[in-house]
């Protein structure tokens, strides 16, 4: 399917139709994943146990409006930008489904918001929509969304906004929200209004493609207790309650946001496309490029690396990322490119450079050179993360972290131990598939701890 489809232009007239310049297919299509049948039934099973049926229903990612075959309810509109996911077969008669974006209408009065709402990164939101919906939010209830926030995120608030008074809403969204500083606002919205919460965190093997601990998240508008609940999903897909968001009674990690210390995290450089603006060793030999004129060392993940390796030098670099074929060469734009480097950018096929990042630039390729860190840090892991000196003075990218601001090998070292060895069970929010994730805040947390002991 290209882009220039009878689908893609349809997608683009219902962002026009919000007063977006869109390119469709950065949007809803990278997040459409059906929601299982089981797990729909599962949040009808919720709902149906606090209301019983109920009016009037709405649906702003509607998909195939699966979430319309199921529960008890005298109607239901489901919303859905993708005209092919537009299916009017096997709806009841008192269902209907709109080929619309979700942010068109001003709905007020729905009992029930349910749904899978859309997850789209915000960085591939299309140009203007994250504004408009944004300024959408904003005018009806008055909460400023962060620029960091996921599109569910938006529809999330569109949910509390179209329901009435004493509606329901109920949704299948990921379940840092509980925690992660992008949705700071929404939780303190919820929390100010006084309206009860239940969240049901659910198995990782919920979704087959979904790389994140998903949930299902109540909010119930009718009861304002402002009482707070969590579930966990146990392996007979029943649940039982949690003492707290991380499922134990440690204190979660805190999120530090000032900017005062010397030694800091930083998040990993997103070039744009790392397809393209990485390259394996045969890539760029192929290129003809040269190690240090045209190309960096970088790491996109310390997935390679053993959970022993302390140290990245050349000759492990070698082995883990070089010989293994590995993104291991970033592109230098801190100069002009070299001949050979300029016909291997101006190679790059159009489709390559659709990419949200790309497209805003005036240059598609010409990110910011970020400097070398005195230490590399995956931000996932199981147990302890992996932490190495960076003696090959590679660049972080993507899910790698660099910590900057130390340049004496003692200090480094005591650095890379103490984030090893540290105890994180119990403090950091389950991400997916028994992953943890730590935000760049709570390292920085982290070692202003360790600085000030």
């Amino acid at each position: 399917m290209t882009y220039d489809s009878p689908r893609f232009r349809a997608m683009d007239d219902a962002l026009l139709a919000l007063g977006v310049s869109p390119t469709a297919a950065l949007y809803l299509d990278r997040c459409q994943v059906d929601t299982p049948s089981p797990l729909v039934r599962k949040v009808w099973d919720i709902v149906n146990k606090i209301r019983g049926p109920v009016g009037k229903v709405v649906d702003f990612g509607a998909g195939d409006a699966r979430f319309a075959k199921y529960g008890h309810y005298k109607s239901y509109v489901g919303y859905e930008i993708d005209p092919s996911r537009c299916s009017l077969k096997n709806l009841p008669g008192h269902a209907e489904v709109v080929n619309a974006c979700a942010f068109s209408e001003d709905i007020c009065d729905a009992s029930l918001s349910i749904g899978n709402p859309p997850y789209v990164r915000n960085q591939d939101l299309p140009e203007g929509w994250r504004q408009k919906a944004a300024a959408k939010i904003q005018q009806r209830i008055g909460v400023k969304v962060s620029g960091l926030a996921n599109a569910w995120q938006y529809f999330f608030l569109l949910s509390l906004a179209s329901t009435a008074e004493d509606g329901l809403v109920a949704l299948v969204i990921p379940y840092e929200w509980v925690s992660r500083p992008s949705s700071e606002a929404l939780r303190e919205y919820i929390k100010k209004c006084g309206w009860n919460v239940d969240v049901y965190r659910l198995g990782d093997k919920t979704f087959d493609r979904v790389l994140t601990t998903c949930s299902i998240t109540i909010v119930d508008k009718k009861a304002r207790e402002g009482v707070w609940h969590y579930y966990r999903e146990n392996e007979d897909e029943s649940f039982s309650l949690m003492r707290a968001l991380t499922g134990s009674n440690r204190k979660l990690l805190s999120y530090d946001r000032s900017k005062k210390a010397l030694i800091r995290a930083k998040r990993g450089l997103s070039p744009g496309t790392q397809t393209y603006l990485t390259l394996t060793e045969g890539e760029r030999a192929r290129c003809g490029l040269k190690i240090g004129t045209d190309v960096v060392h970088c790491v996109t993940s310390l997935k390679s690396i053993s959970n022993e390796t302390e140290l990245l030098d050349e000759a492990t670099f070698q082995r883990d990322f070089i010989d293994a074929g590995k993104k291991c060469w970033l592109i230098r734009t801190d100069k002009k490119p070299s001949v050979k480097l300029q016909r291997y950018l101006d190679s790059v096929p159009a489709k390559g450079r659709q990419t949200s990042t790309c497209t805003k630039r005036d240059v598609w390729w010409a990110f910011t050179m970020p400097q070398k860190p005195a230490l590399l840090m995956a931000t996932g892991f199981r147990v302890r993360p992996k932490v190495v000196r960076n003696e090959v003075g590679a660049m972080a990218l993507g899910g790698v972290c660099g910590i900057y601001g130390t340049s004496d090998a003692k200090t480094t070292k005591k650095i890379a131990q103490f984030l090893r060895s540290e105890d994180y069970k119990g403090r950091v929010v389950p991400h997916a598939n028994g992953l943890l994730k730590l935000e760049i805040n709570q390292i920085n947390s982290l070692l202003n701890s360790m600085t000030e002991s």
